[in-house]
């Protein structure tokens, strides 16, 4: 009678187990085999022989080979349900058997799935366009597919596992398909290891292929990476590409292109708006301008007329000096007028000369005085030099312009201040009054044409003069400036260089 505690440990192993003595007769055995066996319960018992029970045969045959090396054999065998069994027979100590039976079935099926599995595994690397490698940590082939082999030519010694891959990057240099910058061709890896994901880069090979490799770290060290021809896919996006930007630049160009012109359109509707109304307004004006004088010649022609032959020295200067006032004044009026529309055809001739500026401004002083009797000329212009280049004509225009306007807006005071000096290269004239001034807003369009200051209501005039003296003055390559405020006088200063610049012509048409 065996021991209880053994009973407990025989009932509750997984294995089926029956203790033969060495007559072949059961002397123990658990539940767990008649369960394993497909066995009705008393199929088996103590004192029995075990001929009957599977397996049996296999055993004893066992017995009579290894009776002498006391190993155990291991068989197999099917039950009529369909089920696998391995059956363990293992000589005892006392000179008989320990079988040991276990269900294999779910086994045998998960190595059958394993096995299927590492076929399809298999044929899956086989088939599979883009190249595969698994190396270790040591950077030792594990394994490898055959795209992977074509891909760069390997031979089958250097496809085989253990193979470094230094000697592979090596015959690939020679191979002439290794990567162009061997200086970035593992970022990937650093980049893979860094963020323990998987990273792709593409490599430019010596051949000139685009290798899209693929790595993912394992966490034994080593990695798995593909290789994907992506020659032609890089090609193509890099055209697209090209055409995308040459056609995003032609579209941004039209586009620019068609808002520049609205923008030129509508800037020349307004423009034409503009000159409309400038027109308009410089017709009205210069009525007005012609009419004065044209009023003044035929007062003093009339009265003349009523005199006869009674005319008295000092009536006939007087009279005499109106006319010749208001002709100068009518003259002065169809040169600025016929000045501004060569300005706007370009027709204007800027004759470079040596030009006696001193002289110059006396003589227009001159001519002012004998126009505008109620006015006085002071002059501080021995600073000047004794020519520049310039055009002599087209400044007295200019400070003809300057005179003119001192005098006309400065109605109640008798005194017209020039002066004039040199500085660095450049010759200043400033003409200054003490009339009525120009309101602060009105000082930036001051140069505009046909603009009148708002402190000039009751003053005639055709708002065309400032705006030729500066384009005279600018064709000069000079520059006109002003300070002024209401009722507190204006002063106009001009600046021309006393050389003629390198890039001005003998004789310029210009506009």
């Amino acid at each position: 009678m065996m021991p209880h505690s053994f009973e407990s440990i025989l009932e509750n192993l997984p294995q089926g187990i029956v203790l033969l003595d060495p007559a072949s007769r059961v002397t123990a055995f658990n539940s767990r085999t008649l369960a394993i066996l497909g066995l009705p319960d008393g199929a088996i018992g103590k004192g029995m022989n075990i001929d009957g029970l599977p397996g049996t045969a296999d055993c004893r045959a066992a017995a009579c080979r290894q009776s002498t090396t006391g190993r155990p054999h291991t068989s197999q065998f099917a039950l009529s349900d369909g089920r696998m069994v391995s059956m363990t027979c293992a000589p005892s100590k006392e000179g008989g058997w320990i079988l040991s039976y276990e269900d294999i079935s779910t086994l045998i099926r998960v190595e059958d799935s394993l096995t299927e599995q590492h076929h399809r595994f298999d044929a899956a690397l086989s088939n599979m366009p883009h190249g595969l490698c698994m190396f270790d940590s040591t950077k030792k082939l594990i394994l490898c597919n055959p795209a992977y082999a074509r891909m760069y030519n390997l031979p089958d010694l250097l496809t085989q596992p253990g193979t470094p891959l230094v000697d592979i990057l090596a015959y690939r240099g020679r191979e002439g398909n290794g990567p162009a910058d061997t200086a970035t061709y593992f970022d990937v890896v650093f980049e893979a290891t860094a963020r323990g994901a998987v990273a792709s880069q593409n490599i430019v090979l010596v051949d000139g292929r685009v290798i899209k490799i693929t790595h993912n770290p394992m966490q034994n060290g080593g990695y798995v990476a593909t290789h994907e021809d992506v020659t032609k896919t890089v090609r193509l996006t890099e055209e697209l590409r090209r055409h995308h930007d040459q056609l995003e630049t032609t579209v941004q160009s039209r586009t620019a292109e068609v808002e520049r012109q609205a923008r030129e359109l509508e800037r020349m509707l307004a423009q034409e708006r503009n000159i409309n109304e400038l027109q308009r307004q410089f017709v009205a004006m210069a009525s007005h301008e012609f009419r004065t004088p044209l009023a003044i010649i035929d007062a003093a022609a009339q009265r003349l007329l009523r005199k006869r032959g009674a005319v008295e020295p000092e009536f006939l200067s007087d009279k005499v000096d109106q006319i010749r006032a208001s002709v100068n004044r009518i003259v002065d009026l169809m040169e600025s007028i016929l000045s501004a529309g060569r300005l706007d055809t370009g027709k204007i001739d800027i004759s470079y000369d040596a030009c006696a500026l001193r002289s110059l401004i006396r003589s227009c002083c001159e001519r002012q005085s004998t126009i505008a009797k109620t006015h006085s000329f002071v002059l501080d212009i021995d600073g000047l030099p004794e020519f520049i280049d310039a055009d002599p004509r087209t400044l007295a225009q200019v400070f003809t312009n300057l005179l003119s306007n001192a005098v006309k807006y400065a109605p109640g005071t008798s005194e017209i201040r020039v002066t004039a000096w040199e500085e660095t290269g450049n010759v200043k004239v400033s003409i200054s009054d003490d009339g009525v001034g120009i309101d602060p807003e009105d000082v930036p369009r001051l140069f505009q044409r046909y603009f009148r200051a708002g402190t000039s209501t009751g003053i005639a005039g055709t708002g065309i003069g400032l705006n030729l003296v500066k384009q005279i003055v600018e064709l000069h390559h000079g520059a006109i400036e002003v300070r002024s405020a209401r009722g507190c006088g204006s002063t106009f200063t001009v600046t021309l260089p006393i050389k003629r610049t390198g890039n001005a012509s003998e004789n310029s048409d210009a506009a």
